[in-house]
This record gives C-alpha cells, structure tokens and sequence, in this order.
C-alpha cells in the first residue's frame, strides 16, 4: 500500500500478545518472547495503535508494562484503571493525523479476567459516552476498539451512535465482505481471533458532513444479482429475460425484485459522495510475503520452538 503512496492507518481491537487470559509457567519464557517479538513485527509494519484487551495481562501487569515501555505503539484503555493510583492504567485514545483529516481512536476492554488484584475495569458504556464527546471536539472521525463478547455487539451498536466505526476483538465470528450494516448505526467489524484475518476499510471521503455509503455492500448485491439473472438466461440467450419467464410468474417476479437490486446498487454507488469499502483478508498463503518480515518471522518461531520444547520433559528418562 505504501508503494502506491497510501499511508494507512493500521490499529489492532485487542488480545494481540497472548491467545488466552492463562500464562502457565513452564511455557512463560516461550510465550512472553512470542509477545514481544509479536510487537516488533508491528513495529516493522507501522501500527498506529493496539487497545488493550482481557488476554493482554496474561502474564502480569509488570510485562505488560515492560512490552509498553518498549516500544512508542501507543497502548490505549479508556476503562482500565490502576488500583493502586485511581489512574488510568494507560491513554483513553490518541488521535492519528492522516491529512486533511483527524481520526480519533478510543480504546475499550469488558472482558478483563477475574481476581485481578492490579487492575479496575470502569463500565465500558459510561466511560465510552464520556470520551466520545470529548474525542468529538477533537476528530473528524471516531473509531472504537473494542474488547467485548459478541452478545455485546447490538447494545454497543445502540448506545454508541455517535462513533463512525467499531471494531470488535475476541468475537471468534467474522464480519462478511457484502454483509449489511444499520443505516442508523455504526457499523462493527469483526475480524475473527489470532489474527487470521484483517480487516481491510478503505475511506473515500469528498465531504466529511455528508454520509458514507458502503459501497463494498452495493457492489455485492450487484454482483450476486446479475450473477443469478445470467443463469436464468442461461434458458436461452437470444430471449429476452422477461419474455422468456412470462408464464412462469414466480422466476418472473424474481427477475424483476433482481434487477431493481442491481439498479439501485448502481444508483447508490454513482450518488455516494463519500465512499467505503471493506474486505475480511485471509492472512494465508496468496499474501506475498516480504522477504526481511519472513526471515524475522521463521527466526521468532524457531526460536519459540526451541523454548517450548525445552519446556516438557518426558515423562520417562531412558
């Protein structure tokens, strides 16, 4: 993206370091530099922030704040205060300049792990309200992170009607390319967990006050719409669609319910003054791999199994 001169703005919702809210001893050392090298794979990427979620005090407080100390990707929680302080454990957000515009970013968790004695967690919907007016004052867009269950997802659509986006963490379902979203409502994104997937959003954006059209959701109902009338001309297709199902009323019905689809798909597409489009992309093997980024990466899991295997000991010594 950056070689065709694109600088996109890269954010994580949540539970990058650790896959669960359990470190067990015996695997500590493996897990921990898996984490840490996990952060300097972002670093080399360009992350422009990562909100913290319930699996990122796995292994303890003091490691999470050396992972922050160690690096300037700025973790962010509105929610998690120290207990000690009363204070926040970290940033409630930061706001990302990509000119001309201003995009605020608002971290949240409600899935912090139970008997932590270092860690408060405010209510995710009081403390949302707050920074949302006050990112409102200072952004021309408001994107939220958020660590939440999937049953949350409707409520926080509900309560949070003044953010432009949500991004969801944890919810091991995934948002689908062409799925609609509330008019009325932001619409969330969910990528799924451990990173098999990214969530791809990309802004056209002419006039900040007018409405974006997900254009991503009108160009499927266009695909898949003219995809269903080709076969029904598949029939014979030197006959008119219509002429050719005129005794048949329910095929005929639904060619015409199918091309006022493809019509307004076109129509929305065409009017829109600002633009979006998004796509779920598999992180797998069609994605060209750089060949520095590779090289770190077969190092770290060489170096993770090492440290694993050196973990168990058998049962039995010959």
């Amino acid at each position: 993206m950056r070689e065709q001169g694109k600088n996109p703005v890269i954010l994580d919702a949540g539970e990058v370091l650790f896959p669960s809210g359990i470190v067990l001893d015996n695997t500590r050392s493996a897990d921990e530099f898996k984490a840490k090298n996990i952060i300097k794979g972002y670093e080399e990427i360009g992350c422009d922030a990562i909100n913290i979620g319930g699996y990122e005090l796995a292994s303890g407080v003091d490691f999470l704040r050396s992972i922050m100390d160690s690096t300037e990707i700025p973790f962010i929680s509105a929610n998690l205060r120290d207990k000690s302080t009363g204070k926040l454990f970290t940033e409630p957000y930061v706001i990302i300049e990509r000119e001309p515009f201003r995009i605020g970013v608002l971290g949240l968790t409600s899935l912090l792990e139970k008997g932590n004695k270092q860690i408060i967690m405010d209510d995710i919907y009081k403390t949302g309200h707050k920074y949302i007016r006050e990112l409102r004052k200072k952004a021309d867009l408001v994107v939220m992170l958020i660590n939440a269950d999937r049953k949350e997802k409707q409520v926080l659509q509900d309560e949070f009607k003044d953010v432009d986006y949500i991004v969801m963490s944890r919810d091991i379902s995934r948002t689908r390319k062409g799925q609609p979203q509330p008019k009325d409502r932001p619409p969330v994104f969910i990528p799924g967990k451990q990173g098999k997937y990214m969530t791809y959003l990309e802004l056209e954006i002419s006039h900040i006050d007018s409405p974006i059209v997900d254009v991503s959701y009108y160009d499927k109902l266009r695909e898949n719409s003219e995809r269903r009338l080709k076969n029904y001309q598949k029939k014979d297709p030197d006959t008119p669609l219509k002429e050719l199902y005129n005794e048949n009323q329910a095929v005929y019905r639904q060619i015409v319910t199918l091309e006022k689809q493809v019509a307004e798909a076109e129509t929305e597409i065409s009017n829109a003054t600002n633009k979006m489009s998004f796509d779920l992309i598999p992180m797998n093997r069609k994605i060209k791999d750089d060949p520095e980024m590779l090289a770190f990466v077969d190092k770290c899991l060489s170096k993770d199994k090492e440290l694993r295997d050196k973990s168990f000991s058998p049962l039995y010594k010959k």
